[in-house]
């Protein structure tokens, strides 16, 4: 259920990504970017050659070009629907305007996510002893998700605060914690080098959450590696 890497010091605060840590956004991504696509070729004929996946692939070489706009998930993908706009000819005013549209049909198709009962129940119950943020690159709402109850608080990168693994959103959720180290907040997320390297550099301590995850080479270990979220409950 799980492997100790380090020894968890004492803490008082946990941070949870959201996206493949307490749900399945694979599914959620492909469904929402299939709506994207197809409403920005109702609206765009010029663009109408673009499918979900041609999207996705002028969006991974935006994100090459700008490591802290790759960081930034709404951000990038703003970028990448007015560039692929621009591209095809539509003028950068109607191309930003079509980009926010066409975000908001998004948001609202990528925050359609079913969570588990046993994680509003686990969520619940960490609630009680900790105090409980949200930490995401992604978009993801937490009230529209449904979690809003459990965290005292969500943060994205936007303007001037950069996503992880950059140590911005760690030290805001520190800051607006109270917390006096770093080491008293524990960060629990899937993706190696975002929440693990992310948290271990920023001096929290670190659980990686990778129930299917192959040997991944890492500069350093986080303190835990864990193959279910209810192993959380014995082992904090």
């Amino acid at each position: 259920m799980w492997h100790f890497h380090q020894r968890l010091h004492p803490f008082t605060a946990i941070s949870f990504d959201l996206d493949d840590t307490l749900y399945d956004n694979e599914p959620v991504i492909q469904r929402a970017e299939k709506l994207l696509a197809e409403y920005i070729a109702q609206a765009w004929p010029a663009v109408s050659d673009l499918d979900a996946q041609a999207w996705r692939q002028l969006r991974d070489h935006v994100a090459a070009e700008d490591a802290e706009l790759a960081s930034d998930m709404t951000a990038l993908r703003i970028a990448t629907l007015t560039r692929g706009l621009t591209q095809r000819g539509v003028s950068e005013r109607q191309a930003k305007a079509m980009a926010d549209e066409g975000m908001e049909r998004f948001l609202q198709a990528r925050n359609d996510v079913r969570i588990a009962p046993e994680v509003h129940q686990l969520l619940a119950d960490l609630g009680t002893q900790f105090r409980l943020v949200a930490v995401s690159n992604g978009n993801a709402d937490i009230y529209r998700l449904g979690l809003g109850d459990y965290f005292e608080m969500a943060f994205h990168p936007k303007l001037g605060q950069r996503g992880k693994p950059y140590a911005d959103l760690f030290a805001a959720a520190s800051s607006h914690l109270g917390l006096a180290r770093p080491q008293q907040l524990v960060h629990v997320g899937d993706h190696p080098i975002s929440d693990v390297q992310g948290a271990l550099n920023f001096g929290a301590q670190a659980i990686w959450f990778a129930p299917k995850a192959p040997p991944v080479a890492m500069t350093r270990l986080p303190h835990a590696t864990i193959k279910d979220l209810n192993a959380l409950r014995e082992l904090l």
